[in-house]
């Protein structure tokens, strides 16, 4: 017998061609709580930083990259603001009565510019956007671009950022590199004969980013190619992007990479840097969507795919190149200059002991009318200046919260693994001392049989999704929707592991309790009959807090076979602590009388860590 997954309905470089598909915009995320800015489009998730987008990619030759980047914004910009002049000499320029452009140089040694910055800020009753284009040359020749989108909100909103069509212009623009490989806005077609500097990509050591190879399905299928298009575009300056041409580059694709690496009709992989086609693990960590998953109309987990790019792109540190670049702010210090000696000229006129001319009094009159000028102008640089620190200082409390979650996460996931490596151990032992009694008893062929027909553990929760059917004893209601989405964090692939031995657990004690153990679950894992598969017993949870369920016992209403819904408490742990902190909850009914359930164990949600009393 296989495990019964019912679901519900659904809430709704070459000179090769290039990949000519329409593309599609983004869909909401349904967290949108603003009109997005109407310079940005596809949604992205927002994260917890106030930056809340990131691209940084090369120029090979930055002879003119400068004049390109002031050009290219330049006509960015008339586009979002068509009745306002957009000047791009240095200094501040007001767009609108929200909107403030900055445009900034640096000078190397010898006089020549040799960076620029051109910054917009759009304070907006919700929040305060900032779109920052930031390039410089090196002096080997080549140089870096990097487009970074900030949103600072002004209430406890939660915000769905876009990122700026503006990287698509400029890539399309810049033509930039990632090692071997080349940045476009459409995917690069690759054909049969081309499959060998595709795998040089993947191989390279020198890129960073990650690689989407997508392979054309048999048949031809618009959906497939709008969503696989409108992709492609969306991680344009994020990620370099490949087509597979053909059944025959299909074919000599895989005879190249290898099978555990394959990219089959319909698929798109997106590959990680460091790809070692000779190891067969290592196939694990690029992550493969199957065709059915950009063919099905009521099927959206292909967004993970730009969702994981985004996520990647905001984790790169900025390089050196760009951090170190410093911009001196030229026209504030002209207008300082102008003050001192307006401000000299007028002390000049007035300590003169001897009586003034009525031409001297004139001249006084308007070296005092220059002054106040002059000093409006420096009240404004003023709060400019009191807003920016403003913004720099939200930042830097945004950013030493990041880290102060990342080192919590860390050590989560120390305590994590040491919790995984003493049910490691204490497995080794139980197999050491089985082998040792079937070998005793001459029983080797056995031995042999059971080490090469161990199963693998799916690498993503849409891997375990498809293995269900080996778990015969229990019946999945979960929403495939909600799990598929944790393949999107980087811990995905140690999440999938641990909810697989979640689930394998739940189905061996519900196998258990068929064959007679007498015991629930958590008896189950802290005296586990033989043979069985407990789960580690400070991860379960049977039951939840009487304040929890009171005040968030809605959260946890989960579907029956039967439709109806009912509240599910027990729950197993696939990480201890951390933003996400997976759950798997379910409903032993085992031995119970429901109508539709009576004999099987209820798996209604497998996601990300509920709302309880310790939420933060």
């Amino acid at each position: 017998m296989s495990a019964t997954l019912h679901s519900f309905p659904r809430t709704q470089q070459t000179a090769a061609p290039r990949l000519s598909l329409p593309c599609v915009r983004g869909q909401s995320t349904g967290l949108v709580t603003r009109q997005a800015p109407p310079h940005v489009e596809v949604p992205v998730s927002t994260p917890a930083s106030t930056l809340a987008h990131r691209s940084v990619f090369a120029v090979p030759d930055a002879e003119t990259l400068l004049d390109t980047i002031r050009w290219v914004s330049g006509a960015w910009l008339k586009k979002e603001f068509p009745r306002s002049t957009v000047p791009l000499g240095t200094g501040q320029h007001a767009l609108d009565e929200t909107s403030l452009l900055l445009s900034q140089a640096a000078y190397d040694d010898d006089g020549a510019e040799c960076a620029t910055r051109i910054q917009l800020r759009e304070d907006k009753t919700e929040a305060t956007w900032r779109t920052t284009v930031t390039a410089v040359r090196s002096t080997t020749g080549g140089g870096m671009v990097s487009v970074d989108l900030e949103c600072f909100p002004n209430a406890a909103q939660v915000f769905c950022a876009s990122k700026p069509k503006l990287i698509r212009d400029l890539v399309a623009e810049l033509e930039p590199r990632d090692g071997l490989s080349q940045l476009s806005v459409n995917a690069l077609c690759v054909t049969h004969d081309r499959v060998g500097p595709l795998v040089d990509v993947l191989r390279d050591p020198e890129r960073q980013m990650p690689t989407i190879v997508a392979a054309r399905p048999i048949q031809p299928d618009p959906l497939w190619s709008e969503r696989v298009a409108g992709t492609m575009r969306n991680v344009a300056g994020d990620a370099s992007t490949y087509l597979l041409w053909d059944l025959a580059a299909v074919d000599e694709f895989r005879e190249a990479i290898g099978h555990d690496h394959r990219v089959g009709p319909g698929c798109v992989r997106t590959f990680l840097p460091l790809v070692d086609p000779a190891w067969a693990p290592d196939a694990s960590r690029h992550r493969l969507m199957g065709s059915s998953r950009w063919t099905d109309p009521a099927d959206q987990t292909w967004h993970g795919v730009a969702h994981r790019v985004h996520a990647l792109a905001l984790e790169r540190p900025l390089p050196r190149l760009l951090s170190a670049v410093a911009f001196p702010d030229r026209v504030a210090e002209q207008h300082r200059q102008e003050r001192r000696e307006s401000m000299g000229k007028a002390r000049l006129l007035t300590s003169v002991p001897t009586q003034r001319t009525g031409e001297q009094d004139e001249e006084l009159r308007a070296e005092v009318a220059l002054l106040n000028g002059l000093l409006e102008q420096a009240d404004k640089e003023l709060s400019e200046l009191g807003r920016g620190i403003e913004l720099a200082e939200r930042a830097g409390t945004s950013t030493r919260n990041q880290l102060q979650v990342i080192i919590a996460e860390r050590d989560n996931e120390i305590e994590d693994h040491l919790t995984t490596l003493e049910a490691l151990q204490q497995a080794r032992a139980e197999a050491d001392r089985l082998r040792l009694l079937l070998l005793r008893q001459g029983r080797s062929e056995e031995v042999v049989e059971a080490a090469e027909s161990l199963p693998g553990i799916p690498a993503s929760f849409e891997e375990l999704w498809d293995r269900l059917g080996e778990l015969g004893n229990l019946t999945v209601t979960a929403d495939s929707r909600i799990a598929f989405r944790l393949d999107e964090h980087p811990m995905s692939r140690t999440w999938a592991a641990k909810g697989w031995a979640a689930l394998v657990s739940l189905d061996s004690y519900a196998a258990a309790a068929r064959d007679g153990f007498q015991g629930g679950f958590y008896q189950f894992c802290t005296t586990p009959p033989a043979g069985a598969k407990p789960y580690p017993i400070k991860q379960v949870s049977m039951v939840e807090s009487a304040s929890t369920i009171e005040k968030y016992g809605h959260e946890r209403l989960f579907p029956m076979p039967g439709g109806e819904r009912v509240e599910m408490q027990a729950h197993l742990k696939l990480a201890a602590r951390g933003r996400i902190a997976p759950r798997v909850y379910f409903l032993d009914e085992v031995k119970g009388t429901r109508d539709g359930s009576a004999g099987r164990l209820v798996v209604g949600y497998v996601g990300p860590h509920l709302t309880n009393m310790m939420t933060n």
